[in-house]
């Protein structure tokens, strides 16, 4: 009986123990500042991932992990049989408390993204977030955009992720939509995410913001055209002309963010159609 009694009292000091240690697990991982991976097409300096750091930093601890060099309309493009040169820098801008570390990196954004989530971070972030992109990415644009290419290759992972552009005007200021960011970043974080695979594209009026839409994209690509020119040396070539989409409506990205609202696009990894493949079973293929 007393060694049952002694066996009794020393699971209860494990218990004990293991209770208290889960408790401190479950304060710390409570207490932490969440982990927030930031990246974009248009390369480690440009203004719009510099404004999107700052207002980042405020919610998390925020690592950066972009490009070099502008790699805009690279889509969903990847950096592989060749060697991907990576340099740590010092931070590009600065805030307080600890800043995250920032790597240049030789690659397209979407490869970046992938080097960070599986050689640079020594654990998966709580949130992806790509941009600000010099420019819109509204409408059929999301399959050329490198910014989307960034926040698509988080979710594969089933992180949350968030790609943010705005629209080009002369002034440039990306202050409102950075704030707005920072706040969508924190609301998502609160949320506890985004349901596995998928993604959201933000994309930011020029000027002030009148209010926020939750739209789906618009099935406009806009307008390709391709002058013929001739070089110096009587070769060739073709320069591309594209016209942007638009929509007189408000119920898509593409008009939203032509009547001054910040368009929310949610958008998915899975992009198989089910209807497709009831008709094509029907065929009775061979």
């Amino acid at each position: 009986m007393e060694e049952y009694r002694s066996c009794a009292r020393r699971a209860a000091a494990v218990a004990a123990v293991l209770a208290l240690s889960w408790s401190s697990v479950t304060a710390s991982a409570a207490d932490r500042r969440p982990r927030i991976l930031l990246s974009d097409d248009d390369g480690i300096g440009a203004p719009g991932l510099l404004a999107a750091y700052a207002e980042l930093a405020r919610v998390g601890d925020v690592t950066v992990a972009a490009p070099a060099e502008n790699q805009s309309g690279v889509c969903h493009g990847i950096t592989y049989a060749e060697p991907i040169m990576m340099r740590e820098i010092e931070p590009l801008v600065r805030v307080p408390g600890q800043s995250g570390k920032w790597y240049r990196i030789v690659a397209r954004p979407a490869t970046c993204v992938r080097l960070a989530l599986a050689s640079l971070l020594p654990e998966a972030p709580d949130l992806v977030v790509s941009g600000i992109n010099h420019g819109d990415n509204a409408g059929l644009t999301i399959y050329a955009s490198g910014t989307l290419g960034a926040a698509r290759e988080a979710a594969f992972d089933g992180i949350p992720a968030i790609a943010a552009s705005q629209v080009v005007d002369r002034e440039m200021d990306y202050t409102p939509g950075a704030a707005f960011l920072g706040r969508f970043a924190a609301v998502v974080l609160h949320h506890g995410g985004l349901p596995r695979g998928t993604f959201v594209s933000v994309n930011f009026p020029a000027g002030a913001i009148k209010g926020v839409k939750v739209v789906p994209h618009a099935m406009s690509a806009g307008t390709n055209s391709y002058e013929r020119r001739e070089s110096p040396r009587h070769e060739t070539y073709f320069w591309n002309v594209w016209t942007e989409p638009s929509d007189p409506g408000l119920d898509t990205d593409v008009g939203a963010i032509a009547h001054g609202y910040v368009a929310v696009t949610p958008l998915r990894v899975e992009v198989n159609d089910a209807a497709a493949m009831r008709e094509l079973e029907g065929w009775h293929l061979k």
